[in-house]
């Protein structure tokens, strides 16, 4: 079968299609046919192995695991000894975040308790977006608090892979959306459904006279100091972090800012592929609150014009690899 892989840590060229053998099942594994996969920054971290503490269990010196991709759609091909839970020709998703990635393949073995069923009416294409940054959306917004009916939220990042989500969920829960990027994405972001739009190369929204009932920082620039700058009284802010630095000055000096203001500001431990998390998913794609944008599709052959895509942010929703 075909797989796209990697041999070092590196840039997207280092990426090629090789021919492999196909993956036998093991006992409580299921070998999933791929029929969509979407790229996320997170694959692109992994791909260049960052942050660097990260190698810890990534491999230090080189990748212990060839295969890329983690957001995954597909069908049950085959299921292991004591493998149970599906059958062969199952719908079924996966963040393969902790599950080893590989997702950019014909075919990909994981543990049958890391796979979800797919609701029918949820296209492969529409799910394979969703598993990974669609979590990540949901969880930040549950961490910042219960969105209440006319509050303010503020996305900080709102035009990537993450942002588009968080944006529809807070619509669905009744929030008034301010969403923030670059210029080029704010008809985007309003047609995501954004109330508010913002041009971040133009106006630096922590020092707006406007102020917001919660902030969900997907962008993660800027330090807690200046994001209290536009919470209301009894705000609350949660940033989605990237890297180690950055984790330690939320975690720490968040919750002491925070204290001293009367707001709540504090970083999350996400947990990946959580199936509630894609159960909710699923019935807010069926329902239509979240409609996934796909920006372009690309085949296994031209996964590096794929990553090159994710890695300009260009790209208006999520870039789909179809083996």
């Amino acid at each position: 079968m075909r797989a796209v892989v990697r041999d070092a840590y590196g840039p997207v060229d280092i990426l090629r299609v090789a021919t492999v053998e196909p993956p036998v099942p093991g006992p409580g594994e299921v070998i999933v046919r791929v029929r969509a996969a979407s790229l996320n920054m997170a694959d692109l971290d992994h791909l260049l192995g960052r942050p660097r503490a990260s190698r810890v269990f990534t491999g230090l010196f080189r990748p212990t695991n060839r295969g890329v991709g983690v957001d995954v759609a597909g069908t049950v091909e085959a299921l292991g000894p004591d493998a149970t839970g599906f059958q062969p020709g199952d719908r079924v998703w996966a963040d393969l975040f902790d599950s080893g990635h590989g997702a950019l393949a014909d075919q990909v073995r994981v543990a049958a308790s890391a796979l979800t069923p797919l609701p029918d009416r949820v296209s492969f294409d529409d799910a394979a977006t969703a598993p990974h940054s669609g979590t990540l959306a949901l969880q930040g917004l549950g961490a910042v608090g219960p969105i209440r009916p006319g509050e303010r939220v503020l996305i900080n990042g709102a035009g990537g892979c993450v942002g588009p989500f968080a944006v529809q969920i807070a619509k669905a829960r009744g929030a008034e959306v301010t969403a923030v990027d670059h210029g080029d994405k704010l008809d985007f972001l309003r047609e995501l459904g954004a109330d508010h739009v913002i041009d971040y190369t133009r106006e630096d929204v922590t020092r707006r006279d406007r102020r917001f009932d919660a902030v969900v920082d997907i962008a993660d620039t800027r330090s807690v100091l200046a994001f209290r700058r536009c919470l209301a009284p009894g705000g609350r802010y949660v940033p989605i972090v990237r890297g180690i630095g950055s984790l330690a000055e939320k975690a720490l000096l968040g919750p002491l800012i925070g204290g001293l203001t009367g707001t709540r500001m504090r970083a999350f431990l996400w947990t990946p592929n959580q199936r509630r998390d894609l159960d909710e998913l699923g019935g807010l794609i069926v329902s239509g609150a979240v409609r996934p944008r796909i920006d372009r599709r690309y085949g296994l052959g031209d996964a590096v014009e794929a990553f090159r895509r994710l890695e300009s942010g260009a790209a208006r929703g999520k870039v789909l690899v179809i083996p």
